[in-house]
């Protein structure tokens, strides 16, 4: 790895604000270190273990209810069979719900090929069983049945890994449930919040000892007893002399030499978490703590065509997300932001007003600016982006933005100019963009250089107050890209200058700059206001300037010309999230103009469907990537793929 990328890397290293905590997919473009490579934990799978070792058990419970006449009646018609056995019968697949913190439900699809009068047909059940880690495991078949739905019986699914399936609402609300459990009136009372205290009525206990080669580990949990190697400084002496301690079962250790004592309530909480909710993980990989070291690894290297899980990083991101639930629980934290928020007056935008506010929940609570800023946004205050941000350890100007222009956690239009001149160095395109003298540094920004946008403040360039309150207009947008900084662990690293976002928006706006001699926040205000009304017309001017014949488009999706021509005024054939997500990526279309496309077929995408969200990340960040690398990202997160 090169001086520049160490210090990319550095600069940047730190956690998303909020990450998807329903998917165990390893983050989009994700290195190790600059390596196109990252290890993966290796681990058992549920599954496996459990059709290893009780398959027979399975086929004589079957066969069981056979003898017995069960079988018969639960399947409601005559068959032949006197044995069932891998002939006549299969497992094609076992789902897993959760119970409480020890057990859970392992729901075993059934087919079985049954002999009747008229010929041979199929049958399928579900046969579940109950399994339980106590002492040791247990497992017991409880009933065959023709269907269950443990969904609407209120359990969580769980992964083949036994982590829970949770989105980061329910993440929120298992939190909020934790408290109400132990320590019910914490949910009102911010003072009663402890982490010390919860652990204690979780029969935990929290010891704070500097962990001996762990600088990237804030804190462990121990399911049983164990070791740790800690490191003391006698006094007078520099070098470290590190020494071996024993940890009792069920206790947290706080690692001193990457947190402070006063400041690992967070990481205490995280544990809490995991104790509660990740507890069958551990037990089903036989680990006696969450010292992620111990886990086997491989290399792999990264295969954009791949699908790569890592259950560790799942349960890591969850654990970070309940940790901020346990802190800020989503309740009363949201009724706090709001109130907050609106007593924040006189304010120039949206991005000042959430300063504001973030300051006196932070001052109210005793909690450091980024804890706020993060739940604030974890929350939905998405225009909390703008506020209490940091570039160069100084707190820069709050900013505000088009909501639908930073939406991503990978995009940002904060900068500092250690990381601009290191961009520089490393990319032909921004060296060429900031050497032309069209932008220049101000307050945390790459900015136009103009006096509409940028002005001097004594010593300083500023924004001016209609840049400040439109930095996506007249800022330059940068991605970060997910570094993996240890087992589980994926942080922000390196960061990119947005190229083809850039190029593609210019190139839309190519003739309106270049004929009428408007510069590109101008040129990008008309070609909004002339955008046709009409989906049709809208599509036509889209594909002339692509120099695309209609033959030429109807070919790439697969139709013939009559029958696009008629697609494009039918709106209910338009007005369908996988036609709209497919022709803005044939045109490579940068989101403002296709939110445009979007509004002229009146389809708005709903944010509280999954794969709704999932294609406004595509339309997003991989509007250039093509459908194939669209698709890759949709069955990649379970979730199927682009269909017209």
């Amino acid at each position: 790895m090169t001086d520049l990328e160490e210090k990319i890397i550095t600069t940047y290293i730190g956690q998303p604000d909020q990450e998807d905590c329903s998917t165990d997919a390893v983050p989009d473009g994700a290195l190790s270190c600059g390596k196109k490579t990252i290890l993966m934990p290796q681990v058992i799978s549920m599954t496996k273990y459990l059709f290893a070792n009780y398959r027979l058990k399975m086929y004589s419970y079957l066969n069981h209810s056979l003898r017995t006449g069960v079988l018969r009646s639960i399947i409601g018609f005559h068959f032949t069979n006197k044995v069932l056995n891998k002939e006549s019968c299969c497992f094609p697949g076992v789902s897993f719900w959760r119970i409480d913190r020890t057990s859970f439900w392992a729901d075993v699809d059934v087919a079985l090929r049954l002999n009747t009068a008229s010929g041979t047909c199929e049958w399928r059940g579900v046969l579940s069983l109950w399994c339980s880690f106590g002492d040791v495991f247990s497992c017991n078949i409880e009933e065959l049945s023709e269907t269950c739905d443990r969904r609407a019986e209120g359990y969580d699914p769980l992964s083949p890994f036994l982590i829970p399936y949770f989105t980061n609402k329910r993440v929120d609300e298992v939190a909020e449930d934790l408290w109400m459990q132990y320590r019910p009136e914490a949910l009102a009372i911010p003072e009663l919040r402890d982490p010390e205290k919860l652990a204690a009525l979780m029969g935990l206990e929290v010891r704070y000892y500097p962990l001996y080669d762990c600088k990237g580990i804030g804190g462990i949990i121990f399911f049983a007893d164990g070791e740790l190697i800690v490191r003391e400084e006698p006094q007078g002496f520099k070098a470290e002399t590190p020494r071996t301690i024993q940890v009792k079962a069920n206790t947290i250790v706080v690692n001193t030499n990457a947190v402070r004592q006063c400041y690992a309530a967070f990481d205490i909480f995280h544990e809490c978490f995991h104790y509660e909710y990740h507890y069958l993980f551990f037990r089903l990989q036989e680990m006696y703590n969450s010292d992620l070291r111990r886990i086997k690894t491989v290399e792999i290297e990264i295969d954009q065509e791949k699908e790569l899980s890592d259950p560790v990083y799942f349960m890591e991101k969850q654990a970070t997300r309940g940790a901020y639930g346990l802190m800020l629980p989503a309740s009363s934290t949201q009724e706090r932001i709001i109130a907050a928020y609106n007593g924040a007056t006189h304010c120039r935008h949206s991005g000042e007003r959430y300063e504001i506010a973030g300051m006196r929940i932070a001052r109210e609570l005793d909690l450091p600016h980024f804890r706020i800023r993060a739940r604030m946004i974890q929350l939905g205050h998405i225009e909390a982006k703008g506020a209490l941000n940091y570039a160069e350890k100084k707190l820069i100007q709050p900013f505000a933005f088009d909501v639908e222009a930073w939406r991503e956690e990978e995009h940002t239009f904060v900068i500092d100019r250690d990381t601009v001149s290191a961009l520089m160095c490393d990319n032909e395109d921004f060296q060429s963009v900031m050497q032309s003298g069209r932008y220049i540094y101000a307050d945390g920004h790459v900015v136009r250089n103009d006096p509409r946008f940028v002005k001097p403040v004594r010593d300083l360039l500023v924004l001016t107050d209609w840049a400040n309150a439109h930095v996506d207009d007249c800022c330059l947008r940068f991605v970060r890209v997910y570094i993996q900084q240890s087992i589980g662990k994926y942080v922000f690293g390196r960061m990119y200058y947005d190229s083809d976002y850039v190029k593609q928006t210019l190139f839309y706006l190519d003739d309106l700059i270049n004929k009428e001699h408007l510069d590109e926040l101008d040129a990008k205000y008309k070609y909004c206001n002339d955008f046709p009304v009409y989906f049709h017309d809208a599509v036509d001017l889209i594909r002339k300037r692509n120099g695309m014949s209609l033959s030429k488009l109807a070919e790439k999706l697969s139709v013939d010309d009559r029958t696009l021509s008629r697609w494009l005024d039918d709106p209910i054939r338009y007005r369908n999230e996988d036609f709209l997500t497919t022709i803005a990526l044939i045109f490579k279309l940068p989101d403002w103009i296709s939110r445009l496309l979007f509004k002229r077929a009146h389809f708005q995408l709903d944010e509280d469907d999954r794969r709704h969200q999932a294609i406004a990340h595509i339309l997003r960040v991989q509007s250039t990537d093509g459908i194939e690398k669209a698709n890759n990202y949709l069955i990649q997160n379970h979730l199927s793929p682009l269909a017209i």
